[in-house]
């Protein structure tokens, strides 16, 4: 009886999970990153106790990684950041998006040397799956970030590499855009927060 009840206990949890989802995804479409981050926590919640496969908590983890970061919960944003990078990697999943919102995380937070090391990883990542040629302008955008990193530290020679690649794709792509928008990372701190 313990595993009928224990199924269908976990049904409802992944059912709420997605119910949750889609409420938290209209709250970012409508730059409500607060009331996001907090259904984004409800989603996480349910989808660990309705055990969601990994590819879908990764997902949640992701989402509720950016929604925290914007909303200024740095560490528990990295946290799951990186949750969801584990789980990408577990599933072969898309490692390179986690890998280049804890850079800009980072970087937002001016936390360069941390920065760079997750755009040295996702960088390599971005070019096993060809973004330099699937999405050219947000593979510059991009490396724009990427450059400005370098420069704040010094890496002149390596900042300047970054941006030639960045115009270089721009000139080769033209009439082309970038098809999403940079997570506005600690912009929008919660209440909570202050």
């Amino acid at each position: 009886m313990g595993g009928i009840l224990t199924g269908c206990v976990g049904g409802i949890n992944l059912y709420n999970a997605n119910q949750y989802a889609d409420a938290a995804n209209a709250a970012t479409r409508r730059g409500d990153w607060d009331g996001a981050r907090r259904l984004w926590a409800r989603v996480v919640v349910n989808a660990d106790l309705g055990h969601a496969a990994k590819k879908r908590r990764a997902l949640f983890y992701y989402e509720y990684g950016r929604a925290t970061g914007v909303t200024c919960f740095f560490d528990l944003s990295e946290e799951y950041l990186n949750k969801a990078y584990e789980l990408d990697r577990e599933t072969a999943g898309p490692v390179y998006m986690s890998l280049l919102e804890l850079a800009r995380l980072n970087s937002d937070q001016k936390k360069y040397a941390q920065a760079i090391g997750y755009f040295e990883r996702a960088i390599p990542e971005l070019e096993r799956v060809n973004a330099q040629m699937e999405a050219p302008i947000e593979y510059a955008n991009i490396l724009d970030e990427y450059s400005i990193v370098l420069s704040v530290v010094d890496r002149d020679a390596d900042a300047a590499a970054a941006k030639s690649r960045a115009a270089m794709l721009r000139a080769n792509n033209k009439g082309r855009y970038s098809i999403s928008d940079r997570t506005p990372y600690g912009t929008q701190c919660s209440a909570i927060k202050k």
